[in-house]
């Protein structure tokens, strides 16, 4: 009966507390754009409705911010939340496909667990939003691309904000093991979705010539064709980045880059092209031939270029972990990058670019999605003290702040 009450109980006390009005008081707030340094935050159903002098000096909750200071909350552009609990155990593991008849179709929000312990084992750090994308199985497309929100209960916002290809050196493994080919196959691939497209009738009572996918990521590819969803291509070298950013020209798509380890070599022409750029700053190490030419002020060469730039991080630890993205941008900062750009990377940017339900921005009228910060939110020995996700505030619990609170009691007796 208490494991029924305690989520009821919680459900409840965060209804009211959204309900009432908050003041916090003095802290640094960090928007996209500016620092704005010992300034009043003024929340009123769950709404930003001042900041700074014109905020009213009373409120039903009243917060001292004196050395602490506000962000939006934290995104995530390349996770595997919601569809992956233990990556050892293979049941548990739902962000790929090995049905070649099931790539660019693959829907990971359809194996989406809001109970996952992941969502507030981060939520408490935090992350409000993140990008849910599946891993190539069987070929280069690897599925769609869903939007969560990390609230109480996780839920996807969009189950299709992109479809995600690996055209990385794993990915090109699938197409024959030589990006020559892969490029052939990609090629091919969107051209049979050109053709179904524009003879789908035909198509669908069989009577059309044969495709080399198979009809339902035909009709997946679809809205990429059309240039209504983005097509989201993994890939690190410089050479195959130019290899991709053609193959967009060429086909009229909406692109995202993800990953571009070598990007700051072809930055101007990423720049040049208006694609936008999802990596992770704190990759410096040539783990693989692709990636020879990681540097760590990668993030400030792209930025410096023109490129609009969205955070992931860091490195092996994006899921389990992924709350750490700050941690990424903190070090971006560190090599050069400007701090409003790096706290934009992970806020504004993605909630902009993915469409998500807020704006990822401090800003008077906007929906309250936030975070107060104890230090400086780039510090890594900063915590998250109030987390407020779309208006509402996150219960401060996780499995693992439960787990250390056990065992430090009983350490202490």
């Amino acid at each position: 009966m208490k494991n029924l009450i305690a989520p009821l109980v919680l459900s409840l006390l965060a209804t009211t507390v959204a309900a009432e009005s908050l003041l916090i008081k003095g802290a640094d707030i960090y928007t996209a754009k500016a620092v704005l340094p010992a300034t009043d935050l003024y929340i009123d159903n769950g709404r930003i409705t001042a900041i700074g002098n014109t905020a009213p000096s009373t409120a039903d909750r009243i917060i001292d911010g004196n050395g602490k200071s506000i962000s939006p909350g934290l995104f995530n552009a390349d996770t595997h939340l919601g569809v992956v609990e233990v990556g050892a155990i293979d049941a548990t593991v739902d962000f790929y496909s090995e049905l070649s008849s099931i790539t660019a179709s693959f829907k990971v929000a359809d194996a989406f667990n809001p109970k996952s312990t992941l969502f507030p084992h981060n939520r408490v750090h935090g992350l409000t939003h993140a990008l849910t994308v599946p891993e190539a199985g069987a070929g280069l497309f690897a599925g769609q691309v869903a939007l969560i929100e990390l609230g109480q209960p996780a839920k996807v916002i969009n189950d299709s904000v992109a479809i995600a290809v690996d055209f990385t050196e794993s990915g090109v493994s699938h197409a024959g093991n030589s990006r020559a080919s892969a490029l052939a196959v990609l090629r091919q691939n969107l051209d049979d979705a050109i053709a179904f497209s524009a003879n789908k009738a035909a198509a669908m009572r069989g009577d059309s010539r044969d495709y080399s996918l198979s009809l339902a990521d035909l009709q997946a590819l679809e809205p990429v064709i059309n240039g209504r969803t983005p097509l989201l291509v993994k890939t690190h070298r410089a050479s195959d980045i130019r290899t991709i950013l053609k193959v967009a020209k060429d086909y009229r798509l909406k692109l995202i880059l993800s990953g571009a380890v070598e990007g700051w070599l072809v930055a101007d022409e990423i720049a040049a092209a208006k694609v936008p750029v999802i990596m992770d700053p704190i990759i410096n190490l040539p783990q693989s031939y692709e990636k020879l030419g990681a540097r760590l002020d990668n993030a400030k060469l792209l930025a410096d270029a023109g490129v609009t730039l969205v955070f992931t991080g860091m490195d092996g630890q994006s899921t389990h972990n992924a709350y750490l993205v700050r941690q990424s941008a903190g070090n971006a900062v560190a090599n050069g990058l400007d701090k409003t750009t790096a706290i934009a990377a992970m806020t504004l940017n993605p909630a902009t670019l993915f469409g998500a339900n807020v704006k990822g921005e401090i800003a008077t009228g906007a929906v309250a999605d936030l975070v107060l910060w104890s230090g400086d939110p780039l510090d890594v020995t900063s915590e998250a003290e109030l987390v407020l996700i779309d208006g509402v505030p996150a219960a401060m619990v996780s499995r693992a702040l439960q787990l250390r609170d056990r065992y430090y009691e009983a350490a202490t007796k």
